[in-house]
């Protein structure tokens, strides 16, 4: 739902502000309820884990979520949503030399899976406009930073409870996109539209539900679950995502968007279930 209305309120808004604004919101509902439920949910957080906890929303929600927006604008829900799938590929095959995971022959399946689905959900447009050269740059560079949060996230939720996790990396995110918008010369600017109605008009709703409900739910799941249940449930996204943008935004996959839709996300969940 937020990822439908993000791209709705992007028509007419920003993505770096949009960016700022649902890091801002997350932070401040999840930093509350942190402090609010204490115990395994929220309450203080091990200091150790902390500059993983901001590196990890520096680079996913700050990099990551921006890139993600610039693609949403430029290439529409379905195809950004099929590209950015390639992320657990790619999780996966930094945390070989990274953190000595190997990769199954079920895993190795699901990756091939998930790179073919890309190719034939992008193989049905034979027009090009000038615009999907960025928002295809953009999803591949989102999908990186992502891969980059994930393997900090690894290590930042050691001992710290999940809410409140995921409000340090809302804390970093929030870091993060300040630096890009100063070193862009837009700081100034996104600070103040963070004031304007149209800004809370645009944005609030989807922040609420994407980043400060969908955040917790996520850093919960991953916390608490099988990492290969919740990796495959989280890859199921475009099942949902896909046929609301064909019923609220007018998109049209055509046969094989919705096909290789279908194959990134069995895919993915083939890679999740593979983890043991």
């Amino acid at each position: 739902m937020a990822t439908i209305l993000f791209t709705r309120a992007l028509r007419h808004g920003k993505a770096e502000h949009a960016t700022l604004y649902k890091n801002l919101v997350g932070m401040l509902v999840l930093g509350a309820a942190a402090t609010l439920l204490g115990g395994e949910l929220g309450g203080a957080g091990d200091p150790a884990d902390l500059p993983w906890l901001l590196g990890s929303g520096a680079c996913g929600l700050a990099v990551g979520d921006w890139l993600y927006f610039v693609a949403l604008a430029h290439i529409g829900v379905g195809r950004t949503l099929i590209l950015t799938q390639i992320t657990p590929v790619l999780t996966a095959l930094a945390a070989w030399p990274v953190l000595g995971e190997t990769l199954s022959a079920g895993q190795w399946a699901g990756a091939i899976l998930v790179v073919g689905g890309g190719v034939l959900a992008e193989s049905r447009r034979l027009e090009r406009r000038p615009s999907d050269a960025v928002g295809l740059l953009a999803a591949l560079g989102a999908s990186l930073a992502w891969t980059a949060g994930n393997l900090s996230l690894h290590w930042g939720l050691d001992q710290t409870p999940a809410v409140t996790g995921a409000a340090w990396r809302l804390v970093g995110g929030n870091a993060g996109i300040l630096v890009i918008l100063a070193l862009r010369g837009r700081g100034r600017p996104a600070l103040r539209a963070l004031v304007l109605p149209q800004t809370h008009r645009l944005f609030l709703l989807p922040a609420l539900l994407g980043t400060a409900l969908g955040m917790g739910l996520l850093s919960a799941g991953f916390k608490w679950a099988m990492q290969g249940v919740a990796s495959a449930l989280a890859a199921a996204v475009p099942v949902i995502t896909i046929p609301l943008a064909v019923l609220v935004l007018g998109e049209r996959p055509g046969w094989r968007g919705w096909s290789g839709a279908a194959v990134v996300v069995a895919g993915v969940a083939l890679m999740g279930l593979s983890l043991g």
